[in-house]
C-alpha cells in the first residue's frame, strides 16, 4: 500500500478519535500551568507594583531581572535546577504514559472513546512503554554519542582550512540536518516498537525492538518515507503558526487572541502526534510479517 493511501487512513483515524486529542491538550495545559505557576508568582512577589515589573510587561529589562535574580539565588541553585528538572522528567514520564493512551485508542476503531477507556489504555501500556523508552535511549546514546560526532568531525576536518565563511554555513546546516534525520529515524523505529506491543498485545520490548530491526530494514524506505510526509506537515504547521503570530497585535484585548491562536497550534501538535502514530498504525496492519 502507497504511504499516500497509509496517510489517508492514519487522518481519517485521528479525526475519528479526535477526542484523544482534546485530552492531550487538556493534560499538557494543565501540566503547563503547574509548571508555570511558581514562576509567575515570583514575578509577582518581585516585581509587582514596580516600574521594571510594567518594563517587563512591555518586553523590557528581562533580561536584566534575569541576571539580579540569578547573582541574589547563588546559594540555591541546587534548589533552582531540581524546580527545572523535576518537570522535565515528569513531562517525560507522563509523556510516556500518554502515548499507550493513544495507540490504544487507535488500535480499536470500534470502540467507543471516553476519557475512561484513554486512561485505561494509558495504564495499561505504561510498563511496556517505559521499557522501551529505557532501550531507545541506548539508541539514541549509539546515534549522538558516535555516530553522530563522527560525522560532525568529519565536517571540523573539511572546515577547518577554509578560506571563506561560505563551507562553515554550508557544513553548519548539513549537519544541523543529518540531526534531525538521524532523530527521525531513531523516533520513527521506536514507535514502531509500542506499535507492535500493542497489535501483538505483549509485554516483551526487547523482542519487539529485536524484531523490528528486520521489520523495519525489509521496508526502510516505505517507512522513513512515511514518517517525513508527517514532518513535513509538522514543519508547514510552526511556519504558519509563526507567520500568523507575527501579524496579531499583541496589545490589549488582542492579547486573548494570541493566546487561543498559540492554544490552536498547541491542539495541532497533539493532533499531528496522534497522526504519526496512527499511520505506523496502519503501516503495521497492511504490512504484517510473514
Amino acid at each position: 500500500m502507497g504511504i499516500f493511501r497509509l496517510f489517508e487512513l492514519g487522518f481519517q483515524t485521528v479525526n475519528k478519535r479526535i477526542k484523544v486529542a482534546f485530552f492531550l491538550w487538556v493534560v499538557n495545559l494543565l501540566f503547563s500551568v503547574v509548571v508555570i505557576a511558581p514562576l509567575y508568582f515570583l514575578l509577582q512577589k518581585e516585581f509587582s507594583r514596580s516600574l521594571l515589573g510594567d518594563q517587563m510587561a512591555k518586553g523590557n529589562d528581562f533580561l536584566i531581572w534575569l541576571g539580579d535574580f540569578i547573582y541574589k539565588s547563588r546559594d540555591i541553585y541546587p534548589a533552582l535546577f531540581g524546580w527545572i528538572l523535576v518537570p522535565m522528567v515528569l513531562y517525560l514520564i507522563f509523556n510516556i504514559f500518554l502515548d499507550g493512551g493513544v495507540i490504544g485508542r487507535i488500535a480499536v476503531p470500534a470502540e467507543q472513546t471516553n476519557l475512561s477507556s484513554f486512561l485505561s489504555d494509558c495504564g495499561k501500556y505504561f510498563f511496556r512503554f517505559f521499557r522501551v523508552f529505557v532501550i531507545s535511549a541506548i539508541g539514541y546514546i549509539i546515534f549522538f554519542g558516535v555516530a553522530f560526532r563522527l560525522i560532525s568531525a568529519a565536517f571540523r576536518l573539511w572546515t577547518e582550512n577554509a578560506s571563506t565563511e561560505w563551507p562553515l554555513i554550508f557544513a553548519s546546516n548539513l549537519n544541523f540536518l543529518i540531526a534531525v534525520l538521524l532523530f527521525s529515524l531513531v523516533r520513527m523505529f521506536f514507535d514502531y516498537v509500542k506499535i507492535r506491543l500493542v497489535v501483538e498485545d505483549s509485554n516483551k520490548a526487547v523482542r519487539a525492538t529485536l524484531i523490528n530491526f528486520s521489520y523495519i530494514g525489509k521496508r526502510f524506505l516505505r517507512a522513513w518515507s512515511l514518517y517525513l510526509l508527517i514532518g513535513f506537515l509538522v514543519v508547514i504547521l510552526f511556519i504558519i503558526c509563526i507567520l500568523v503570530h507575527r501579524i496579531l497585535p499583541e496589545a490589549g484585548v488582542f492579547f486573548l487572541l494570541v493566546l487561543l491562536w498559540q492554544q490552536l497550534y498547541i491542539f495541532s501538535r497533539m493532533w499531528t502526534k496522534m497522526l504519526f502514530f496512527s499511520t505506523e498504525y496502519h503501516f503495521v496492519i497492511n504490512h504484517p510479517r510473514p
